[in-house]
């Protein structure tokens, strides 16, 4: 801040007229009387106290606009601290907001990445499980088949076992029956009759 300078009086130019008029002037005072030197005096000093008071108001005025500077300054410096340290919080709660968010969504990632691990891993038995069960199931299923092809293979066997001994059944029983033909002829009626009981619906009771 600045303080205004006080006017001063302008300095006299010209050596020689402000001495002539010293000289003048002394002259002057010397014509007048000590009443009148009083009289000037009392002018001079009340002129001369009008100035200091001129001077000294002033002077208080800009004292008084230094000392509002001054509160202006420091008021604005409180508002400056009181806003840094406001802005400092706000950084340090936004700073320790971030960190919590970080930390969470890190120990999300952290909790999702162990699930997705353990599906894989579940995912892996189970198909190793399952390829399991179908080699179970193509054995048994082999197992099977070739039980049924045995199955079959022996049902084809025991039929055509079957059908040989049908045909020697009946081969056989043909030729009984050609046999007992050639007898019938050779017998009687009665011993037709009695013949026919012995073979009941054609077979007979002993072969």
């Amino acid at each position: 801040l600045q303080i205004p300078l006080l006017t001063m009086a302008p300095k006299k130019k010209g050596g020689a007229k402000a001495k002539k008029e010293k000289k003048s002037v002394g002259d002057e005072s010397a014509e007048l009387t000590p009443e009148q030197l009083l009289k000037r005096a009392a002018l001079r000093i009340e002129s001369l106290e009008q100035q200091l008071m001129w001077r000294e108001e002033k002077l208080s005025q800009a004292m008084e606009a230094q000392r509002k500077l001054k509160d202006k300054v420091s008021l604005y410096h409180s508002d400056f601290e009181k806003e840094k340290h406001e802005i400092f919080d706000i950084a340090a709660d936004m700073t320790r907001q971030y960190k919590g968010m970080q930390e969470e969504l890190l120990s999300r990632i952290n909790l999702l990445e162990n699930q997705i691990n353990e599906q894989k891993d579940s995912l892996e038995l189970a198909r190793l499980q399952l390829e399991e069960e179908r080699r179970d199931k193509a054995q048994e299923l082999a197992y099977k088949d070739a039980e049924i092809a045995e199955q079959k293979q022996r049902m084809e066997e025991m039929a055509i076992e079957f059908g040989d001994m049908l045909k020697e059944t009946l081969d056989r029983m043909g030729a009984q029956i050609d046999l007992q033909a050639s007898s019938w002829e050779q017998e009687s009626g009665a011993g037709v009759a009695k013949r026919l009981e012995q073979f009941k619906i054609g077979v007979p009771t002993e072969l």
